[in-house]
């Protein structure tokens, strides 16, 4: 399903729309990268994997749906970087710059000092996070390396893509895969993200054969641990707690003026996972990021090293609160510090001429729906509603209802005599009015109640014969 513009998700940021499909591409590697430019073509995010994979002269990197960022390289470095990092600001999409367009100096002028590309786009939808961290790892689009969205169809089970942090529906090697088997594991692979859903960026690991590749991910109940799934990956031991985020707290609790364990109205407990979601996270990430590329010698030799991560906290204060309020500002503001301390480190670290850092973002966010002037679209109601029309006593035929995806059970719908196509039909005609649960609800200015909830709603056979090739 695809809203009618302005019509949202409420702050569901997955539509094939420009606020939520336009994202920032800057690539700095002073020796490697052009200085100062700025190409206005369009470009997607799955051009990230060939231009690394052409950084680091890997001819044998297979030709799939991304292209080589071409006016951002060199015409003849000396040699490969010793280090790649690609950093992702979940969340942290152009609309979400545009917002706060104070908050993050530090990105504007490392732009200037490399190349930015203006009109680059997450270029698939649903714009969602496993989805376009595959999109990056892999260079190909979802119909290629089978990663569509957070919750898929498995036979007639809806299950995470990465569930368990297992790498077996993602069907593609990535960039990350493909070199490392290409050094005969001399490369060193590495990831710190928040999440499983974030794997697509480095791939298979061990699973595939080969070594274990660092990945270190949030234990997602607290905020003092971290894990992995060990089969595949390597946790290492050294990143363990997180000591230093009580002092990072206490720094923030403190930016009022008031100690009084609170941050614009959010409380601030150590122990709760919520805390990734404030300025407090990022510089924790940032220090044990730097803790693993200094103890595992990444960027030590001439064998290029490939270490990527994302930084969450934009998009966890974005769905927390919204994009439009001071949270989200704050973090945004705390992250582009954090990407000047990155920077200074590998300087250091690896030698100012040795490295490429490219900085981008999965999404950008969705604003309250008042701010579009479009119906906040309800999709409990909507589940409720296709019940009713094709549903029967116990037999629901809805099996997950993301909003712009809906899962159904196909057997229990041929059962009842009706067809995905019927649903589909049901759903292009829906109304505004019908989505209102309170039929009393005020319409917001220029919505009425006999206005269509979605552009249109397709089966995945009606999809299948549409040719998206044009552009216009």
């Amino acid at each position: 399903m695809v809203e009618a513009a302005p019509n949202q998700l409420g702050t569901i940021h997955s539509t094939p729309w420009p606020f939520t499909q336009r994202v920032p591409l800057v690539l700095y590697g002073p020796g490697f990268i052009r200085r100062g430019v700025s190409p206005a073509r369009e470009v997607t995010m799955a051009d990230v994997a060939p231009t690394l994979a052409r950084l680091v002269g890997f001819e044998d990197f297979p030709r799939r749906d991304g292209t080589v960022l071409e006016e951002a390289l060199l015409d003849t470095p000396a040699k490969p970087p010793r280090l790649i990092v690609t950093v992702v600001w979940d969340g942290g999409g152009t609309n979400v710059l545009e917002r706060w367009p104070e908050a993050w100096p530090y990105l504007k002028h490392l732009g200037m000092l490399g190349a930015t590309f203006t009109h680059a786009t997450v270029g698939s939808s649903p714009s969602v996070t496993p989805a376009v961290h595959a999109t990056l790892g892999t260079g190909s689009f979802a119909a290629s390396h089978g990663i569509p969205d957070v919750k898929i169809r498995l036979g007639n089970a809806v299950i995470d893509p990465w569930e368990g942090g297992s790498p077996r529906l993602l069907e593609q090697r990535t960039f990350a895969d493909l070199w490392d088997e290409a050094t005969s594991d001399r490369a060193h692979i590495g990831l710190m993200a928040h999440d499983f859903w974030h794997l697509g960026m480095i791939g298979h690991g061990a699973q595939q054969g080969g070594d274990k590749d660092i990945a270190v991910l949030d234990d997602l109940e607290t905020a003092t641990s971290f894990t992995t799934n060990h089969r595949f990956y390597r946790l290492p031991p050294y990143v363990s707690g997180t000591p230093e985020l009580d002092a990072r707290i206490a720094e923030l609790d403190q930016r009022d003026g008031l100690a009084d364990g609170d941050w614009l109205g959010n409380p601030l407990n150590p122990a709760d996972g919520a805390i990734r979601g404030t300025p407090a996270w990022p510089p924790v990430q940032t220090d044990k990021l730097m803790q693993i590329l200094e103890q595992e010698r990444f960027g030590s030799d001439q064998v290029t090293d490939l270490f990527f991560t994302n930084y969450k906290s934009t998009d966890l204060a974005g769905h927390a609160s919204n994009m439009e309020e001071s949270e989200v500002r704050d973090v945004l503001l705390q992250q582009d510090v954090e990407l000047r301390r990155l920077v200074e480190g590998l300087d250091v670290l690896v030698g100012k001429r040795n490295y490429v850092l490219a900085l981008t973002a999965d999404h950008g966010m969705a604003p309250y729906p008042r701010v579009r002037g479009g119906w906040p679209i309800n999709i409990t109601e909507i589940t409720k509603d296709v019940e009713s029309r094709f549903g029967r006593d116990n037999k629901r035929v809805v099996l997950s209802n993301r909003g712009f995806q809906m899962i159904l059970d196909r057997e229990v719908l041929r059962g009842l005599g009706h067809t995905a196509g019927e649903v589909a039909g049901f759903l292009r005609s829906y109304t505004v009015g019908e989505n209102s649960e309170d039929q009393t609800l005020e319409m917001p200015p220029g919505v009425e109640e006999g206005d269509r909830v979605f552009l249109t709603a397709l089966t995945a056979e009606e999809l299948r014969t549409l040719d998206c090739s044009a552009r216009t």
